[in-house]
């Protein structure tokens, strides 16, 4: 009984980890992404993150770690670094957000 119950539990892992990495997109609260876009990224990015003075940011193609890259670093003379505003925590959620943008 103990044998089918630890494949079962690794089965269900398994599954989880392999929906996770073909979507590539963290499983967060988009909600509070969506507030930490309002603050941090919408008067670059526009309100509808349709692009304003930075660029559209629906269907991103980067990976969430290109993203999450971006976000710590910046881009010299283009986008602020947000190493220090925002935590690794606040980087995923803010990735969650921008995963919705269709």
């Amino acid at each position: 009984m103990k044998k089918i119950v630890y494949i079962v539990a690794f089965a269900s892992t398994a599954t989880i980890c392999s929906a996770q990495t073909l979507t590539n997109a963290p499983i967060v609260d988009d909600k509070s992404g969506r507030t930490l876009f309002l603050k941090n990224c919408a008067h670059c990015h526009g309100v509808d993150a349709r692009g304003n003075e930075g660029p559209d940011l629906h269907d991103l193609d980067s990976t969430n770690e290109q993203i999450a890259t971006r976000i710590r670093n910046g881009k010299k003379g283009q986008m602020t670094a947000f190493a220090g505003k925002l935590s690794s925590k606040e980087i995923t959620e803010l990735i969650g957000y921008l995963r919705t943008l269709k």
